[in-house]
């Protein structure tokens, strides 16, 4: 698995772009999660212009949602203005969006594959100019899984297999990565065990008298 950062500059403007002349310098993002298939939520610092770049947002019908945190930042909830779909159709996790500022948009990506990297900013192509800005190898609480487990189950989850009712089925997820169904569930089967196993160990760990 890979962690790509990717940095997106529009061609047009969106409601984020309306909003960062509020602060000075880029916006920085924090607690970034996606919902659903095209929304996320964030959270940013707004500063003493707070209200009035939350005004803005509550104008605009992207934005589904809008909450005043502590002093000076806002958790936003909106329609992603298009990196989120090209990202998932193309086998990837949106990790966050960190940070904004005018068009530019700079987004942490996790992929299975360089080819899925690849396709991704082909797609982000289609909504401006895209600079890859860093690739490293991801690592994770997987790290004791082989790269294909790690792949499999990190598709699976991200996906929704282990929601209710599932987001995938084994089929599909079989279909995805060229392989059959008994070869996904063997998969499934040895992460999962793994994990389990990690978590388990963990919580039964005694701690450590010199902590104490």
């Amino acid at each position: 698995m890979l962690r790509a950062t990717i940095l997106l500059e529009l061609n047009e403007d969106y409601v984020l772009s309306h909003v960062s002349d509020l602060v000075d310098g880029p916006v920085v993002v924090t607690n970034c999660e996606v919902l659903g298939e095209t929304d996320i939520r964030f959270v940013v610092d707004a500063g003493e212009r707070r209200d009035e770049m939350a005004e803005r947002l509550a104008a605009s019908e992207v934005v589904s949602d809008l909450e005043l945190v502590g002093d000076d930042q806002l958790l936003i909830t909106k329609r992603s203005s298009g990196a989120l779909p090209v990202i998932r159709e193309n086998h990837g996790m949106l990790q966050r969006m960190s940070q904004f500022y005018g068009r530019s948009r700079v987004f942490d990506v996790v992929v299975f594959r360089r080819a899925d990297l690849k396709a991704i900013i082909s797609g982000l192509r289609s909504l401006g100019t895209v600079e890859l800005r860093r690739l490293k190898p991801f690592v994770g609480p997987s790290t004791r899984l082989s790269k294909r487990q790690a792949e499999v189950v990190g598709y699976a989850l991200e996906r929704g297999y282990y929601d209710w009712p599932r987001g995938v089925t084994v089929e599909e997820i079989a279909a995805a990565f060229e392989v059959s169904r008994p070869t996904v569930l063997e998969h499934l089967r040895r992460a999962e065990k793994k994990l389990l196993s990690d978590a388990l160990a963990d919580a039964t760990t005694p701690a450590n008298p010199d902590s104490t």
